[in-house]
């Protein structure tokens, strides 16, 4: 009886250890795939992470490039606003120089003069020869009637010349506000092609930042997954490890009990050992020096 329930406990030994042998290989194969997905996994993670700072990035350019293009287009904005007041006035100053050249034209025509400008150049001319220069008498009175003549003439041209005078001036201001009105022209072309070019960018850097977005929605997608199944596998290592544990504990017991067992029969031998001796002492009332022998022998191999 004692016999058949030692093979019983030796069969369910060997049979947990055959257990913990193939936890073992499912332990470690489990481990090899834990350090795989791991790996997959954060390779994911990092996927995902260098999309989010490119993305960043990209989307700090597009918010710099707006703030910069709408500046550009608020100076483009109020550019128009004075080429076109300028373009007013110049219309304005156009019609009414049109107007004054044709009065002066008038006054010319009446007068019969075609440069009123000149005869003061000529008044000056004919009083310095008189005041500077000697002349026969005849001469002198000529000059000094056509000097009258002139002075006349000038101051019938009065008018004309506060007319030219006006048309002169009327005509610098033109040049003027064209010059203006160019240059304010130039500067909007300027800013609305530096504004096209930050718009275009805008629109390529917005682009990419939705097919950035759509990359980093896959790698974060595949990271879930891959962190899914490290879940699992750590989950089933960890149930295996405990598996093994309990086996151990189940085997640690038997070798316990075993250990038990060995020393109670040991115990028990040395005991009946000792009882023989003792009744062959009572029997004879000596021991031999080979009974004390015999005895040692038997515990020595034990």
């Amino acid at each position: 009886m004692e016999a058949s329930e030692s093979n019983v406990k030796k069969e369910s030994k060997t049979g947990l250890f055959m257990q913990l042998d193939a936890l073992k290989d499912r332990i470690i194969s489990l481990g090899k795939d834990l350090n795989k997905i791991n790996s997959e996994k954060e390779s994911w993670f990092k996927k995902k992470e260098e999309y989010s700072k490119v993305i960043r990035e990209k989307i700090s350019i597009i918010k710099e490039s707006r703030e910069k293009r709408d500046a550009l287009t608020k100076k483009v904005k109020e550019l128009k606003e004075k080429r076109n007041a300028l373009s007013e006035e110049i219309g304005k100053k156009i019609s009414e120089f049109k107007k004054l050249n044709d009065e002066k034209k008038k006054l010319l025509s009446k007068l019969k003069i075609r440069y009123p400008l000149a005869l003061k150049t000529q008044i000056d001319k004919i009083e310095t020869r008189l005041e500077t220069e000697a002349m026969p008498f005849d001469k002198e009175k000529k000059l000094s009637k056509k000097l009258k003549d002139l002075k006349k003439s000038l101051s019938e041209a009065s008018d004309s010349m506060e007319i030219m005078a006006k048309v002169a001036s009327l005509n610098r201001e033109i040049t003027e506000s064209r010059k203006d009105a160019n240059k304010a022209h130039n500067k909007i072309q300027e800013f609305a092609k530096q504004s096209q070019i930050l718009h275009e960018g805008i629109i390529k850097n917005s682009k990419e930042v939705d097919e950035l977005k759509t990359k980093e929605e896959e790698a974060f997608k595949n990271f879930i997954i891959a962190k899914s199944r490290f879940t699992g596998i750590n989950g089933q290592l960890k149930e295996n490890l405990a598996k093994m544990s309990g086996i151990r504990e189940k085997i640690n017991k038997f070798e316990l009990e075993e250990e038990e067992k060995r020393k109670l029969k040991e115990t028990m031998f040395i005991q009946s050992k000792e009882k023989e001796i003792e009744e062959k002492f009572k029997a004879t009332k000596k021991l031999t020096t080979d009974d004390f022998l015999a005895f040692q022998d038997t515990l020595k191999n034990r």
